[in-house]
């Protein structure tokens, strides 16, 4: 009876920098608000918002990561906010109609969701990489 109470009990380990983690953990929980966020303004159909020079830089920003990260998820991910923020931004500059707006902005909002969901993917992947359930009487020896 003991012997199976005891090989229940585990522990986790981080393979990694502390700091990492915690910053990663704090992006996955960002990434997932920003997920429900946009479902949640999709469903209430509150897609349009002003367009401003965040628009611009963030564009830029979202086209920098996509070549920075190694990872073909990632980069497509950023790619699709990236050309969300510049489909938006065209249309809003080129005097679009206001139903061609709305369209294109509920399309971009669904790429903004298979965005974040794609970052979310690769932030468990890593954990997954980083952490693992180690028994207390073997630290040495993963349980996978």
């Amino acid at each position: 009876m003991e012997q199976s109470e005891t090989s229940l009990k585990h522990q986790i380990t981080i393979d990694g920098n502390w700091i990492m983690t915690v910053v990663m953990g704090l992006a996955f929980v960002t990434c997932g608000t920003f997920l429900v966020w946009t479902i949640r303004n999709l469903l209430l159909d509150r897609v349009d918002h002003p367009v401003s020079l965040y628009y611009a830089i963030g564009s830029v920003s979202y086209f920098s990561l996509a070549y920075l990260f190694p990872a073909k998820s990632l980069k497509v991910a950023f790619l699709l906010l990236g050309t969300n923020m510049v489909v938006r931004s065209a249309l809003y500059y080129l005097h679009a109609s206001t139903t061609v707006q709305h369209s294109a902005w509920a399309a971009c909002s669904i790429a903004r969701q298979i965005a974040y969901i794609l970052i979310l993917l690769a932030i468990a992947q890593w954990f997954r990489s980083v952490v693992r359930w180690v028994s207390p009487s073997n630290p040495g020896v993963s349980d996978s």
